[in-house]
């Protein structure tokens, strides 16, 4: 990708020949949380109005989430439309979590936390002997305290976007690190064309923009909340009426934590029966399930042209090609 540099930096660069840099990585990870790391020996924090920084002032961290480094962005002069990749490796410490959960961060590596997450990596530069000051500040209110805009002098600095990118692959785990395998938005391009094929079943997903219900996913979406009895396999909620009260309808709907030890972990599910056992997950919760914990939920679609049309009265939207001849037959 192209590198995106402020003037102010370049003009740096150009009248300083030696300087300290660091890179940071903002990764938005796909259970809500973004972590905030660097590559440098302390945490930087990087102030709104920073050149070459469009974002809130934010902190980010050298040692609370591990050792973060990156290797070389590669990258083609040619026609094609290879995609820029990244090497990316986290050594984390004993003791370290995964944001906002329980577990170690190699044990979300190895059960999927970071898959298609999408990160930022940007190199921020700073002046010798003025390390963390990633900034260009004329009237040095931060120091005085007292808003009275004393002349303290001007610090050079500033931020350059590096690559952009996903999280594409976990190349390497172990008991100590583990490796990532990042490429830029070029990849997408790497997917079968058509995109969509001949079939009987709709292709969109429920509830997102191409299926588009009457009303929106929200107006066929539900909150609940985990009874006694209900664990990583089950879920029973402490209220069963309404459209609790239809078997089958949330059957292959997706469920959503909350709050709770799995807050932004998804599930999908597998049966929604009248009685207990009422939800039972295609694949267990990471962590326990306990009375108390708040789900989300949204009905399940089987992608048939009945359930859409008698279910969600949505065949404006239906994608699919209920009367095409099953294979045997056109052959």
């Amino acid at each position: 990708m192209k590198r995106l540099m402020p003037a102010t930096l370049i003009s740096f660069l150009q009248n300083n020949r030696n300087f300290l840099k660091a890179d940071l990585f903002s990764i938005f990870l796909p259970t809500g949380q973004t972590l905030n790391v660097t590559d440098g020996q302390q945490d930087i924090t990087v102030p709104e109005g920073t050149p070459g920084w469009n974002g809130p002032t934010i902190t980010f961290y050298a040692t609370q989430y591990g050792r973060w480094s990156r290797g070389s962005i590669t990258s083609e002069a040619s026609y094609s439309l290879t995609s820029n990749s990244m090497p990316l490796t986290v050594v984390p410490a004993a003791g370290v979590s995964y944001p906002g959960l329980s577990i170690g961060m190699l044990n979300g590596v190895v059960n999927g936390l970071f898959d298609a997450a999408t990160l930022y990596v940007y190199t921020v530069y700073m002046e010798i002997g003025n390390y963390g000051r990633v900034y260009y500040l004329t009237y040095d209110d931060e120091y005085t305290g007292d808003g009275s805009g004393i002349f303290k002098g001007t610090y050079y600095g500033g931020v350059e976007t590096k690559f952009f990118g996903t999280i594409t692959k976990v190349t390497k785990v172990d008991r100590v690190h583990a490796e990532f395998e990042c490429a830029d938005p070029f990849y997408l391009l790497n997917m079968k064309v058509p995109t969509r094929l001949l079939q009987t079943n709709c292709a969109w997903s429920f509830g997102d923009a191409n299926c588009n219900p009457p009303g929106g996913a929200s107006a066929f979406t539900i909150s609940i909340t985990a009874a006694s009895g209900s664990n990583q396999w089950i879920i029973n909620p402490t209220v069963t009426t309404g459209r609790m009260a239809t078997a089958g309808y949330f059957s292959q709907g997706v469920i959503k934590c909350l709050t709770g030890a799995n807050a932004g972990l998804s599930q999908t599910v597998k049966a929604h029966n009248t009685s207990a056992p009422y939800l039972q997950m295609m694949n267990k919760w990471l962590l326990p399930v306990t009375a108390g914990d708040t789900f989300s939920m949204i009905a399940g679609c089987d992608k048939t042209y009945g359930t859409c049309n008698l279910k969600f009265a949505n065949l404006l939207h239906f994608s699919g090609f209920p009367f095409i001849p099953v294979p045997t037959t056109i052959i």
